[in-house]
């Protein structure tokens, strides 16, 4: 014991030693971040598939203020308390090395689910505080809570699952309203030249489209550890992170959820002055499995040591995923980017066109345009998914790549095909966007029989052919119940404090999902008052 709190505290000291950390971009929304702008360009040479970019390397690229209040008029002399509301931030300490950031998050939202009569509002009260304490020590902090009564679409979700999207386990509020929290933060070491630690609670993004098939936002955040080296053109990073499996059934009993554990490796190599391309491999697995109490695999801790040969050299059952990450930036207006997971590979059975259950594979292609047809601030972005069934998934529910009732990857987990849009056109404070998506995929009848699109299912629970026996072949996207959504969002928005995305929001959202079985039609419109930090997935 007294040995490893005295290697413990050396190791610290070493940090303390030689880090000069940097925080993250704290500005996650896709719709105001306003740094995308400055990342596909030509010669940016930043790794712009870690979707949290690193503060002191957009600080080489550009002045950040200059860019957070581009066409906007500053306020000059001393900021009282109102200015600091509509314009700062809110609290602010600047002494010598010590620096200390606190701002309101809040999101006051009121509409009306027009098909079914609802009246919907959030209520959602929360702040982050960031900063440093000398040249060592970094770090970032966040907690939101929340009641909120939601379109019908959403609710559902959340019933079905007893999950919000994106935000964990939720309670009942009111009559049909939904109570629910949040809290994430990190500390950060830069340790030597070229290495960094961070201890956190949070999400991760790897990709540079709206969606990524390898690690997305979309779960609810879990504890992690994440090391990364950064040299010459190469970024790489490993996150060691603990999920649970949420049990719905035994949820408000005396009962811990089980729990699984993740690694996942990504190294992104930049390649002249316009591409990348980044590998990627995880591998989930279950705290407790049938030799019993397994805990934190050590033979996993190898940061370098590629995933499946270890999987395999151990015997276990784990769930290994691997993919990789490309973009290729075009022009000053145009990147191309795309993506490629893969669950298993047997070539006879892809190039054969068999359809074999275990061809568990998908793919992304997107584009990204800046100042389309020359209008400055006018940028359009196009995307198209798919994931084969049963990609992502395992042979028992606990290995499934997802945390919290939720995928990991892509919201809709898998046995999808999904095409989207989003347009958005900023003038000074003002911001219009429009979000127009369409989705196929197959749905679950609810019968026990898995067709693919749930990760969470065992897929050992597939459909029987013709002699009852488990189908091994004959599966495609879409196969089930064979469901369309439709979904079109649209809103114009009023940015009031640049630091904080304060803003003035009214829109209006409509969506249509049919089936063999039932149509949902949906109608929102809704104001909002807020702040747009966070990345919400509430579109599926």
């Amino acid at each position: 014991m007294i040995l490893r709190r005295l290697t413990s505290l050396f190791l610290f000291s070493i940090f303390l030693q030689f880090s000069d950390a940097q925080l993250q971009s704290h500005y996650e929304d896709y719709a105001y971040s306003p740094f995308d702008r400055v990342v596909y360009q030509p010669g940016a040479d930043i790794h712009s598939s870690f979707r949290q970019y690193r503060m002191d390397e957009l600080n080489e690229l550009t002045n950040v203020d200059s860019l957070l209040y581009d066409g906007l008029r500053v306020p000059s002399g001393h900021l009282n308390f109102w200015k600091r509301i509509f314009h700062d931030d809110l609290l602010k300490l600047d002494k010598d090395d010590i620096n200390i950031v606190v701002n309101p998050l809040f999101n006051f939202e009121g509409g009306k689910e027009n098909i079914e009569g609802i009246t919907t509002y959030t209520n959602t009260r929360g702040l982050y505080i960031k900063g440093n304490i000398g040249k060592h020590l970094h770090f970032y902090t966040d907690f939101v809570e929340n009641q909120a009564v939601v379109p019908n679409y959403i609710d559902e979700f959340a019933n079905t699952l007893n999950v919000m999207p994106g935000q964990g386990q939720r309670k009942n509020y009111s009559t049909n309203g939904h109570d629910y929290a949040q809290a994430t933060g990190y500390i950060a070491f830069d340790f030597a030249k070229y290495f960094s630690f961070q201890l956190g609670n949070g999400k991760h993004f790897i990709g540079d489209g709206h969606r990524s098939l390898l690690l997305s936002d979309v779960a609810f955040s879990y504890p992690y550890v994440k090391l990364s080296a950064d040299f010459w053109k190469v970024r790489y990073q490993v996150i060691y992170n603990k999920m649970l499996h949420y049990d719905k059934e035994k949820d408000g009993d005396d009962y811990r959820y089980p729990g699984k554990y993740g690694v996942f490796q990504y190294l992104d190599f930049n390649i002249g002055k316009r591409a990348s391309i980044g590998l990627f491999a995880s591998v989930v697995y279950a705290e407790d499995d049938t030799t019993g109490h397994r805990g934190f695999d050590m033979h996993y801790l190898n940061p370098v040591a590629f995933m499946r040969p270890v999987e395999y050299a151990i015997g276990s059952p784990d769930n290994v995923t691997m993919g990789f990450n490309a973009k290729y930036i075009a022009a000053k207006w145009l990147t191309f980017y795309g993506q490629f997971v893969l669950g298993e590979f047997k070539a006879d059975e892809v190039f054969g066109q068999t359809q074999w259950w275990a061809n568990k594979q998908g793919f992304q292609l997107g584009a990204r345009t800046f100042n389309l047809f020359g209008i400055n601030n006018l940028d359009v972005q196009l995307e198209y998914n798919q994931v084969r069934p049963y990609t992502y998934s395992h042979y028992t529910s606990i290995y499934a790549y997802g945390h919290y009732q939720q995928p990991l990857a892509h919201t809709l987990g898998a046995n999808f095909k999904e095409g989207l849009g989003i347009l958005k056109y900023r003038y000074r404070r003002w911001l219009f966007k429009a979000e127009l998506m369409a989705t196929e995929y197959g749905d679950d009848y609810g019968d026990g029989i898995s067709w693919g699109k749930d990760v969470f299912m065992p897929n050992t629970q597939r459909p029987l052919d013709e002699n009852d026996v488990v189908r091994d072949y004959g599966h495609y996207i879409g196969q089930g119940l064979n469901t369309k959504v439709y979904n079109a969002d649209l809103n114009v928005s009023f940015l009031i404090n640049p630091r904080n995305m304060f803003n003035v929001t009214a829109g209006a959202r409509v969506r249509k999902l049919s089936n063999d079985e039932r149509v949902q039609d949906t109608q929102h419109f809704y104001f909002a008052i807020r702040t747009s930090i966070k990345s919400i997935y509430d579109n599926f």
